[in-house]
């Protein structure tokens, strides 16, 4: 079932690496010459940390996080590649049309945006490594796995899609059918607003500076996968 759409990006997630535009972390120290120069990094750290957790929550991030965090359409785009496409996946084990497909996406996206309600805070400023509070509302995967074990909407669903194929009609006469992708986008909905939630919750995270690809400086989360195990739930 749909249980996909919950677990099928969580993997992936903690394999990427994204450091502030695709650039490397400012390590080591400067040199003693070079010690009276301060850098200057792009942003703030709360905004950057934002961009990291939408980016591995929905893969949509907002403008203002994305230039805080030196994010380039195309790091985005590589991230939505694994984050996104499980959900459309999913979505595919139904005959639905392209148009259905990218309504349902959006709407998950949405909906997931507003139920985690995200909010990041510098708690400890530092020029180097400043600590920003995270705090977010999460899926509580395994609520949402008996959820998509059981959900009537979703049994509903595939019952009239089973009962659909024995009269005959193929899957591209129900994509074309707009009852059924009325009934599909529906059902689909239903199951997604039931999504138990977590209670809201806060990480510290702490943040380096980074380069990215157009040599400016960006803030960006030391430990990336500590950000994207947060906004998906797990523990």
């Amino acid at each position: 079932m749909l249980k996909k759409i919950l677990f099928g990006a969580l993997t992936v997630l903690l394999t990427l690496s994204l450091v502030g535009c695709g650039g490397k972390k400012d390590e080591g120290a400067a040199k003693p010459e070079e010690k009276s120069a301060e850098v200057v990094v792009e942003g703030t750290a709360d905004k950057a940390v934002l961009a990291y957790a939408q980016l591995y929550a929905y893969g949509v991030i907002e403008d203002e996080n994305q230039a805080a965090a030196g994010l380039t359409d195309a790091d985005i785009e590589k991230a939505q590649e694994q984050v996104i496409k499980p959900i459309i996946d999913a979505f595919k084990q139904y005959p639905l049309s392209e148009e259905s497909v990218a309504t349902m996406t959006a709407q998950y996206i949405e909906k997931l945006h507003a139920a985690m309600a995200m909010k990041a805070t510098v708690k400890t400023e530092d020029k180097e490594h400043p600590v920003v509070e995270l705090t977010a509302t999460t899926i509580n995967q395994e609520g949402a796995a008996q959820v998509a074990e059981s959900n009537a909407d979703l049994v509903a669903l595939g019952s009239a899609y089973g009962e659909l194929q024995a009269q005959g009609l193929t899957d591209e006469q129900l994509k074309e059918s707009p009852e059924f992708q009325q009934f599909a986008l529906e059902s689909i909905d239903k199951f997604i607003n039931e999504f138990p939630l977590n209670p809201e919750a806060s990480i510290e995270v702490t943040c380096n500076v980074a380069e990215g690809s157009d040599g400016k400086k960006y803030w960006a989360p030391a430990d990336p996968a500590v950000v994207a195990k947060f906004v998906t739930g797990q523990k």
